[in-house]
């Protein structure tokens, strides 16, 4: 999996996915909803996130890279979209993983209520406060849902990706984190391609 190698997957789901791949296990997927929580009808198009989220084709360039199921019997879910060509790189570990000028990361974690839900989002977002250069916070709705919005530069020099955007929610008992990091030479508004993401999530009425 070199599209999770460190220091390339963003910090937030990487400290999520370092316990979880150690419970690695595979299944089938998860039954579709008959509609979204909004009533539409649910489209088997969508990209499934458990039995959760549908969430449409993101547009902007991107592509689907990855979308593991389930990657812990805890109910972690995460999936991938990169835009642009794959350049190699090679981390400070000495490993050579696939590099692409911007890449858009969802995981979504279920909870045992709200309450847990919430903590888990919150626990997320202050991680990156603590890791980035935060140059923006703001809480905004899109599509029916609230998300806090961070935009931020990526200090590290260890980090190859210059800049990037994360929003984060609670749906019933499901926590959600969506980043987009760019490098220097993506030319594209992070902003403005995540809420654009943002805007085709459709949650089921079995996450309420």
């Amino acid at each position: 999996m070199k599209n999770l190698k460190r220091y390339i997957l963003p910090l937030a789901i990487l400290a999520v996915l370092a316990a979880a791949l150690a419970l690695f296990l595979s299944r089938l997927g998860s039954e579709h909803p008959s509609q979204a929580a909004d009533g539409t009808p649910w489209d088997e198009s969508w990209t499934m996130i458990g039995s959760v989220l549908g969430v449409e084709d993101p547009g902007n360039g991107f592509t689907l890279l990855d979308n593991n199921t389930v990657l812990a019997s805890n109910d972690l879910y995460y999936a991938s979209w990169t835009c642009g060509e794959a350049a190699p790189y090679t981390n400070d570990e000495g490993d050579e993983v696939d590099l692409y000028p911007a890449q858009l990361y969802l995981l979504l974690q279920g909870c045992a209520d709200a309450e847990n839900a919430r903590k888990a989002a919150e626990a997320w977002s202050d991680r990156e406060r603590e890791t980035y250069t935060v140059r923006e916070e703001r809480t905004q709705t899109i599509n029916g849902q609230d998300y806090t919005l961070l935009l931020y530069d990526c200090a590290s020099e260890t980090n190859p990706y210059s800049r990037g955007v994360s929003a984060f929610t609670v749906y019933g008992a499901s926590a959600v984190s969506v980043e987009l990091t760019c490098q220097d030479g993506f030319t594209g508004d992070e902003l403005v391609i995540l809420t654009d993401f943002l805007g085709g999530f459709h949650y089921g009425t079995a996450g309420a």
